[in-house]
């Protein structure tokens, strides 16, 4: 988002922007603002590589640097910039060789763009984001259960106590994420009358509605994450296998914002997805676990 709005602000309606993702990142897509057309890909770039070609594009940024964009690169024939993925350094990040933190990922493909002589915008940094209405409580704390990965998705049990000592304070709480949260979302929300479970049956679009009027958001190193932070609210992300350093941290974040980190466990992360955990090689004891509930709800009450 940061990237096209930059793009936008400096050209104005003057230029084409389309954006290029795979047909089950849809409705992430969609959330961007300022694209005049989104391609979607089932498989290959094949599908949509006449289609482009007719469109007459002058430049290719290529932010994935995945085999499928170079290909369509390749099939385009014209000028690519490709962002840098730091590979390398956040490998080295896992192994304990580095200690640095890597360039912010949203840094890096802002620096493609120093080539157009385009800076960063003046006004809001991350851009406009589309969302659709949902009808949600008047006051309300949101919190994200799910995660791609184990290793980055609160537990059950840590969510649990976090919803129990929240709602004997009276505090709404909206529990929002995919599919695959949708049976945790169920039993959370039959802990109390003041939690809503909207897992597994909203839209990306109603989602960011959500996570756009809640007074604070909770939730793990996740897209949920990352799109309240591009929404401006307050965030409290919960660490477990992944840490900041490697590049994804919440990027300009409301300053109320905060990160917790596993207690006793150090800067390095075990993974760059989340995937593993160096500490246990059974999920018995990973990461995430080391962040209590009577943290998450310290940092609840230090925001209120």
């Amino acid at each position: 988002m940061p990237v096209i709005n930059c793009i936008r602000e400096h050209y104005g309606k003057g230029v084409r922007i389309d954006f290029v993702c795979l047909s089950k990142f849809k409705g992430a897509a969609e959330l961007l603002c300022g694209v005049d057309e989104i391609h979607l890909v089932e498989k290959s770039t094949s599908e949509i590589t006449v289609e482009l070609q007719q469109l007459n594009f002058h430049y290719f940024i290529d932010l994935q640097g995945s085999v499928r964009s170079r290909s369509l690169s390749k099939a385009l024939g014209i000028l690519t910039f490709t962002i840098d993925k730091q590979s390398l350094p956040r490998f080295a990040l896992t192994l304990g060789l580095r200690k640095n933190p890597v360039l912010h990922f949203v840094d890096r493909a802002l620096k493609l763009l120093e080539t157009f002589n385009i800076r960063k915008p003046k006004q809001s940094l991350w851009g406009s984001i589309n969302t659709t209405e949902v009808k949600v409580p008047e006051s309300y704390i949101s919190i994200t259960p799910g995660a791609t990965y184990k290793g980055k998705a609160i537990p059950e049990h840590i969510l649990q106590e976090v919803c129990k000592r929240l709602t004997d304070l009276g505090m709404h709480i909206a529990l929002v994420g995919g599919e695959d949260a949708k049976e945790i979302g169920t039993r959370l929300e039959c802990t109390s009358e003041l939690v809503t479970s909207f897992c597994g049956i909203t839209t990306l679009k109603e989602t960011a509605h959500i996570l756009k009027h809640s007074k604070l958001a909770i939730g793990g190193d996740t897209g949920a994450m990352h799109i309240a932070c591009a929404l401006g609210v307050p965030l409290i992300s919960v660490w477990g296998c992944t840490r900041p350093s490697l590049g994804l941290a919440p990027w300009q974040p409301n300053k109320n914002s905060t990160s917790l980190l596993p207690y006793d466990r150090g800067e390095r992360p075990c993974s760059r997805h989340g995937a593993t955990c160096r500490f246990s090689k059974k999920g018995n004891d990973l990461c995430i676990h080391h962040v209590s509930a009577e943290r998450i709800v310290e940092a609840t009450h230090n925001f209120l």
